[in-house]
């Protein structure tokens, strides 16, 4: 998250003060199942906002926006710090490689959301 800032002239200086809020997009890695599972759900979600076919979808944020709950964990597996990102929808679903280069490792892809704002358990 940003904070921006407003410049206001006095006096033939500027003074600084703070503006609004901007909020960067929030991207994770999926390991992907043999089932595909998470993938076909994030593009149904995704399909859902603009369909691939005919180029319509839901036009009310509420039909497809969902609050998001992120926990940070210590080592032992305990929340140490919560996240909720407000009106979180996805923007960018990425790649899988198909190819045999990493025999040895388990496919995975990027997905990029974007959100309103978002909440933890020390700010309100």
């Amino acid at each position: 998250m940003n904070v921006g800032v407003v410049e206001v002239p006095f006096r033939g200086r500027k003074i600084y003060i703070g503006g609004d809020r901007t909020f960067d997009e929030w991207s994770i890695q999926v390991l992907n199942d043999t089932n595909f599972k998470l993938r076909n759900a994030f593009e149904r979600w995704q399909n859902g906002i603009n369909n691939m076919s005919d180029n319509e979808g839901l036009t009310n944020p509420v039909d497809y926006q969902v609050d998001a709950f992120v926990d940070h964990l210590d080592r032992n597996g305990n929340t140490i710090k919560t996240y909720t990102l407000r009106g979180l929808f996805p923007t960018g679903i990425g790649e899988i490689d198909l190819n045999y280069d990493e025999q040895a490792a388990v496919e995975e892809f990027g997905v990029t959301f974007r959100y309103q704002y978002f909440e933890s358990n020390t700010t309100t």
